[in-house]
């Protein structure tokens, strides 16, 4: 029953936020600097991104759902009950470097639950732009169109290799993530199938990519919990592979924590197949101990 009005609150979440902030953008409203976001240099809080926590505190009360949803700003949770029943996590609106810039692309907006064993309930990303929500609905994931109704499902890719043509992921459009990634994965973007795509994108919506087939592989240093909480059971729920991973190469399923979104996963990796996600791992062993390791001078 409870899981029931979750995904209920979960569509009516990713719908009217959609249209809020679509009426916003045509009127040119929400790109006001609010101010910095903790731990991320690289980014910035404007009124567009107040939109989703708005939507959402409504809805926790209409739907009497008790949860304590964690957003990216500093206290500034989202909490509906004294003794609450589930967490969430909530990216009220990727893409706000691109909005405040004027740039009509990539806007999205991103919304998981997860039980008190903080077990993933259900997970949505809305593609503001294209009218468009991607969600989790018993253990299957769907593209629903807003306008016409019309819902299919969706499945990741099942690439297994770095030398197919396949679609590798990472944000490159702050320094504060593309110089560590270029120093260990430059050469093997030179080198990658001529047919392969390199998107330098991503966030909380990459995992609806990573779920429906558009990109095999995301990777990312330094990575924010808040990009990851809102979106990646998404992508977990297709089978995807979801990890940390250390510098000898031994790595760790992902784990959402209560409260720890702003802290940070040193190498983290979502790949659709446990092949691709091997491959990635042992090229970054490799090139991290080519780069980084001590080797005595030999006299």
């Amino acid at each position: 029953m409870e899981n029931k009005k979750i995904q209920n609150l979960l569509i009516e979440y990713l719908t009217e936020t959609t249209r809020v902030v679509r009426e916003k953008a045509e009127r040119g409203r929400g790109r006001e600097i609010l101010g910095e976001v903790i731990n991320r240099p690289e980014d910035i809080e404007i009124g567009i991104d107040r939109v989703g926590e708005d939507v959402l505190g409504k809805l926790l009360k209409k739907h009497q759902i008790k949860a304590t949803v964690f957003s990216e700003p500093e206290n500034r949770d989202i909490e509906n009950g004294d003794h609450p029943e589930f967490y969430g996590s909530i990216d009220p609106f990727d893409g706000s470097a691109l909005y405040l810039r004027g740039f009509d692309h990539n806007w999205y907006t991103a919304l998981s639950f997860f039980d008190k064993e903080r077990k993933p309930i259900s997970c949505g990303i809305a593609d503001i732009v294209n009218e468009k929500f991607y969600i989790t609905e018993e253990k299957e994931n769907y593209l629903v169109d807003m306008k016409s109704g019309k819902k299919q499902r969706i499945v990741p890719s099942q690439r297994k290799k770095l030398t197919e043509p396949i679609v590798l992921a990472s944000y490159l459009m702050s320094s504060q993530y593309s110089s560590k990634f270029l120093d260990i994965f430059g050469d093997l973007m030179k080198n990658m199938h001529p047919k392969a795509l390199f998107y330098p994108n991503g966030g909380s919506y990459i995992y609806a990519y990573l779920a429906s087939g558009l990109v095999d592989a995301y990777v990312m240093f330094g990575e924010p919990r808040s990009e990851i909480d809102p979106g990646y059971p998404i992508a977990k729920a297709a089978g995807c592979q979801i990890v940390s991973v250390d510098s000898d190469g031994s790595f760790q399923n992902y784990q959402f924590i209560p409260g720890k979104q702003h802290d940070k996963v040193d190498l983290f990796i979502a790949a659709t197949t446990p092949e691709l996600r091997d491959g990635l791992i042992k090229y970054y062993v490799k090139k991290y101990r080519e780069r980084y390791s001590f080797w005595p001078l030999k006299w």
